[in-house]
């Protein structure tokens, strides 16, 4: 049972990050069924917090509802990964130029020193561990830059943007040169150099994109009848 769902306050609150992070983290994969009475089993709590739980993660487009199927966790279509990814383009190269000037030397020495133990390549076992170091570097310039506004829609992205690689991991290739950009991006952080600092951002993000659309592949469907995307573009709950 996961900590705190006895106590009333906050409850909804557990169970929504709990069932967030089982779907990010890939534990619940695009596709697959998910019912209130499964996770109320599987989190030792009542079904009540589960589907408070599962509106927001609707609203959010974490998970697709329907009453003749069921709950479904979503897959993203390419489009929506293309919105995604060019906010992030737009947003992170701007906020990057921000944090240029205003994160501290601290924080600065924490990412060099945990870049530089990685030497010149990701190797194959250490994918994952470079994969969440890459997303604490951009929510210490979300934090850095100090625009709250746009640090709130990023962190939504940034949870979308993450379940994307995860699903689309890439090559050693693709993570190196990953290190490669970040290390650029630190170095116009350090530098004080807002448009380098921008520029490298953008480089970054770009390359995340050329690399999330060599890899393209079709939203999951479920066994049963044909998922139907609706006119709204979001895929439809698959119907296993």
């Amino acid at each position: 049972m996961i900590a705190d769902l006895n106590q009333e306050s906050g409850r909804a609150g557990v169970i929504y990050r709990e069932i967030k992070r089982r779907i990010t983290e890939l534990v619940y994969k695009p596709g697959e069924k998910i019912s209130e009475s499964r996770i109320a089993e599987e989190l030792g709590c009542g079904r009540s917090p589960v589907r408070t739980a599962f509106s927001r993660l609707q609203n959010e487009g974490w998970i697709e509802i329907s009453p003749q199927s069921g709950t479904f966790v979503r897959g993203l279509s390419q489009a929506e990964i293309d919105e995604i990814f060019e906010a992030r383009l737009l947003l992170e190269a701007y906020l990057a130029g921000r944090a240029a000037k205003r994160m501290n030397e601290l924080e600065m020495r924490r990412f060099r020193r945990a870049l530089a133990a990685y030497g010149k390549r990701v190797p194959a076992d250490r994918m994952d561990e470079f994969l969440e170091l890459d997303l604490q570097f951009h929510l210490a310039i979300y934090k850095a830059a100090s625009n709250k506004p746009l640090a709130d829609v990023l962190l939504n992205l940034t949870d979308k943007s993450r379940w994307i690689r995860l699903m689309r991991k890439g090559s050693t290739t693709r993570m190196s040169d990953a290190l490669g950009e970040i290390r650029d991006v630190l170095d116009a952080l350090e530098a004080r150099d807002e448009k380098a600092a921008a520029a490298a951002m953008h480089t970054h993000i770009e390359n995340m994109i050329r690399q999330s659309n060599q890899r393209t592949q079709s939203p999951p469907k479920h066994k049963g009848a044909n998922a139907k995307t609706p006119k709204n573009g979001r895929v439809a709950a698959p119907t296993k």
